[in-house]
């Protein structure tokens, strides 16, 4: 059979999809104590296992009573039709002695259809969704609708490794744990791929712009250079977020990288008198380190550098936009590889010239102050649930899938299908996909499970795994990486965080919508901010600072 390396999975793919991300959620580098945390990028209490002996429970379930396991994933009724043909899902049936019966959400519809389910008791055995960020998580748990996961997971080795991170803490309510995270990246340092900063620079160079831009005064004189040559003759305008609220992890880290985090898991921070605040909130006044922030947003708003249609363009619309030459810049979220599924395969096609030399990524910017900063937030987007109908034989046969899908074994099955026939092992120890198509093309059930528990192989390294995309592109995500990992992270107070949702209180940010109001307003920037702040203080910022306070003395 012909050998040809395909792409494997790829996280990049679904992130396009799930653009909101990163910008959801507790950050993880805190310690797994919680408290006060300066916890370096890359350190080594974060880093994954990359292969080795990771195995799973080795329990015979053959002689058990067989069962049947409701899952809602997206698109799971399609990617589970193949059956018994389907030779992914008929190993992993026949292993654990059930039977799946998908319940399909889609992207579009899946937060609609887990609250109608909630709201009626009845939650399919296993879910995915992206609620711990939210309150909605602490009412489903104390409501009793989830299943508490095991403190005591020796049983299942492999999730008990992949469990044992300080994502875990996000993952409680009242001390119990209620959901099983899905691991985007590693480390903190990767979250600058979360919003990478795609733009023209063969239009750059044709504008007379000799040196890429590494702050934003140089970027936004280099788009206006752009937009004032023109030199396709289209009209070029400015910057584009892939979504409009992306802009929030891309401009935030200008004055308060830790303020980009919405919904309840917001960060907090000392205000230099030892009383906490949310980070969003931060500054000698309430709310005065976001002012650089809204105002630099707001003029590159108001000058076309970020173009009038920011606050509406789809994720589609976008993408053709920077295609067809009709922006020249653009926000990504999954990093540079990601662009290259979207926009970088089709563009030597359109321009007859590679999109790596016409193209480039921006370093690591600069804040107000001089010094780079990235998106400090949550690097594990979405978790698995299990509904609390489920009795405890039904726990234990869900856990051990969970166990498998994280082993060596259960990795290689979901990610690259059945030794001999879609992959073989070389004797470097390389894996070579079979055949003319992705081993997920020929068994769809791989999409559900290389997925189901993390976002990437939960305990080996992605890279054992081929992919189509271009060496380059990774390279990039490389290189800013590098420079993300020997910068400090922020320190703030994760303890606030646990406290503040154990208050089960309704008050939410809304970083986003405040950005989008702010930046396409007319009143000024000093004033609307102040408005939003006394809003906030109207729902009860000052009394759930106080209680929270309270709480972590």
């Amino acid at each position: 059979m012909k050998k040809k390396k395909l792409a494997a999975l790829l996280l990049a793919s679904l992130l396009a999809l799930t653009s909101l991300a990163g910008c959801s959620g507790a950050d993880s580098s805190q310690s797994a104590s919680g408290g006060e945390t300066t916890a370096a990028s890359g350190s080594g209490d974060t880093s994954a296992p990359a292969g080795g002996d990771v195995v799973s429970s080795e329990k015979d379930y053959s002689q058990e009573e067989p069962l049947e396991i409701s899952i809602a994933y997206w698109d799971v009724e399609s990617n589970f039709a193949g059956g018994d043909q389907d030779a992914v899902l008929k190993t992993i049936e026949d292993k654990f002695n059930v039977t799946f019966v998908p319940q399909n959400i889609s992207w579009d519809d899946y937060e609609q259809k887990l609250q109608l389910w909630a709201a009626s008791d009845s939650l399919p055995d296993v879910f995915v969704g992206a609620y711990r960020t939210t309150a909605t998580f602490v009412t489903w748990a104390r409501q009793g609708l989830l299943k508490a996961i095991p403190d005591d997971l020796s049983a299942y080795p492999s999730l008990a490794q992949y469990m044992d991170s300080p994502e875990l803490d996000t993952c409680k309510v009242d001390g119990q744990t209620y959901a099983i995270f899905r691991q985007t990246y590693q480390e903190q340092a990767s979250t600058v791929r979360d919003r990478v900063i795609l733009y023209r620079w063969d239009l750059a160079q044709d504008a007379g712009i000799t040196e890429e831009p590494t702050n934003w005064d140089e970027f936004r004189d280099m788009v206006k250079a752009i937009m004032a040559a023109d030199p396709e003759g289209k009209g070029v305008q400015g910057m584009i977020g892939r979504t409009a609220n992306q802009l929030a992890g891309v401009f935030f880290p200008y004055s308060n990288p830790l303020a980009a985090v919405s919904g309840v898991t917001f960060y907090w921070v000392d205000n230099g008198d030892g009383t906490y605040i949310p980070a969003y909130f931060s500054g000698e006044n309430l709310g005065d380190d976001m002012l650089p922030t809204w105002k630099l947003i707001r003029e590159m708003y108001e000058e076309g550098t970020l173009i009038r249609d920011v606050a509406t363009a789809t994720t589609t619309q976008s993408d053709e936009m920077f295609l067809q030459g009709q922006i020249c810049a653009m926000s990504y979220d999954g990093g540079a590889n990601n662009t290259y599924t979207n926009i970088g395969q089709y563009w030597k096609e359109i321009y007859g010239t590679e999109f790596l030399d016409d193209c480039r990524f921006l370093t690591v910017m600069e804040d107000v102050n001089g010094e780079q900063t990235w998106p400090i937030w949550d690097y594990a987007w979405s978790e698995s649930y299990i509904s609390s109908h489920v009795d405890d034989a039904k726990l234990d046969r869900i856990l051990a899938i969970f166990d498998y899908l994280c082993s060596e074994e259960g990795t290689m099955l979901s990610y690259a299908g059945i030794e001999g026939d879609t992959y073989e092992i070389g004797e470097d120890g390389s894996v070579a996909y079979l055949g003319e198509t992705a081993p997920s093309e020929k068994y769809k059930s791989m999409a559900v499970f290389a997925y189901l528990v993390a976002w990437n192989p939960p305990l080996m390294a992605s890279e054992t795994f081929p992919s189509a995309i271009p060496d380059e592109y990774f390279a990039v995500n490389t290189e800013l990486e590098e420079i993300t990992r020997s910068l400090t992270v922020p320190e703030y107070n994760y303890d606030c965080t646990t406290a503040f949702v154990g208050l089960g209180s309704d008050f939410a940010l809304k970083v986003e919508e405040d950005m989008l109001n702010i930046m396409t307003g007319t009143d000024p920037v000093e004033d609307m901010w102040q408005d939003i702040i006394d809003s906030y203080k109207a729902d009860g910022l000052e009394d759930i600072i106080a209680q929270v306070n309270e709480a972590v003395q």
